[in-house]
């Protein structure tokens, strides 16, 4: 599951046409979920393409609306902002990434960050074996109506915080996309790396090639070896580069307990 390094590629990922929200089957829990959800938000429900799938997603209708009214009402810094409930471009690459990756059956494999869970969602759909996870309660619900929109009844569906995370066990595969904007959390997520990453596993990161993070890489360079590529993704906005990280401990570098 090499990356290649350093590498322009372009993919082109479109959502489809929006369709107007409903249910997909008369399940109890998506109803109650839905209950709680468009109580608070306002949302729909959109076929979204990625790859040759197709999900039904659930998602803010008007995000950037939300966002203005949002801080217009109260005050709010930029960390306190909903930055789950979005799609993000980097979400597209990692999503086609990881759909191409051979399915190993025994292979435990972590989503970190999940937002409304489109990439862990979209690698379940593809066969892979993965728990899907987000410190936000409210990411939570969306991912979990996510899952069940797209047949997923027994998603592994868990709150996930970093600073004393409760893991089963450790994952061969741990991925993520956006998750190093805050710079007060780096040293917390690449301690959490080293904790709930196997010892021959493998991370991957998806991030705006805009957004530098280069104290991440120096905290996460004294204990982690990492390659990447840059990839231009086309939405429907403007073309996005994107960086896709391959991530492994040192040689010599045991897992922590």
């Amino acid at each position: 599951m090499g990356v290649r390094q350093n590498t322009a590629e372009e993919f082109v990922l479109r959502s489809l046409p929006t369709r107007p929200p409903g249910r997909l089957n008369n399940v109890s829990e998506l109803d109650e979920l839905m209950n709680r959800i468009e109580s608070r938000y306002d949302v729909e429900t959109v076929p979204f393409k990625i790859d040759d799938k197709v999900l039904n997603l659930l998602q803010f209708k008007d995000f950037g609306a939300y966002i203005e009214k949002l801080v217009e009402a109260e005050d709010l810094g930029a960390l306190d902002l909903p930055y789950w409930a979005k799609v993000w471009d980097a979400c597209y690459l990692l999503a086609y990434f990881l759909g191409r990756q051979p399915v190993r059956p025994e292979q435990r494999m972590l989503e970190i960050g999940a937002g409304l869970g489109v990439v862990g969602i979209c690698a379940i759909l593809c066969g892979h074996r993965v728990t899907i996870t987000d410190i936000n309660e409210d990411a939570l619900l969306f991912a979990r109506a996510n899952a069940l929109l797209n047949g997923i009844g027994d998603a592994d569906i868990r709150s996930l915080d970093w600073n004393a995370p409760v893991l089963p066990s450790q994952y061969e595969v741990i991925f993520g996309s956006e998750v190093v904007y805050d710079r007060q959390s780096y040293p917390l997520l690449v301690g959490f790396f080293k904790r709930a990453l196997a010892p021959d596993g493998i991370i991957f990161l998806a991030k705006n090639a805009e957004l530098h993070a280069p104290a991440f890489f120096a905290e996460l360079g004294k204990d982690f070896e990492f390659k990447h590529t840059t990839q231009t993704v086309r939405t429907e906005g403007e073309p996005r580069r994107i960086e896709l990280y391959a991530i492994r401990r040192k040689s010599g570098n045991a897992a922590s307990a």
